[in-house]
């Protein structure tokens, strides 16, 4: 689901951003994290991730980037609750 960020938070977030991003893909069990960006709203942003299970899912919410990164961000945009979906094919 989307996360909106006002205008003049946006360059802040992006940054938030750019650490979690970073920082997330180094982790054990990342496949993909990808931080994806509206083109005709760039308030409205789109994060994705693959895991290669959910413990790795689970174990990621709880490192030290993640927590405080998350903080930062939860004070600064407006997001939809998380859906997590499952591959099928």
């Amino acid at each position: 689901m989307p996360t909106t960020v006002a205008q003049g938070d946006l360059a802040e977030v992006l940054r938030l951003y750019d650490e979690l991003v970073t920082e997330t893909r180094k982790e054990d069990g990342c496949i993909n994290y990808e931080l994806l960006q509206r083109t005709d709203n760039p308030c409205e942003l789109v994060l994705a991730e693959e895991w290669e299970s959910q413990e790795h899912l689970d174990a990621h919410t709880h490192t030290e980037h993640f927590v405080r990164l998350v903080a930062a961000l939860d004070k600064l945009e407006t997001a939809a609750p998380a859906q997590i979906f499952t591959k099928v094919l």
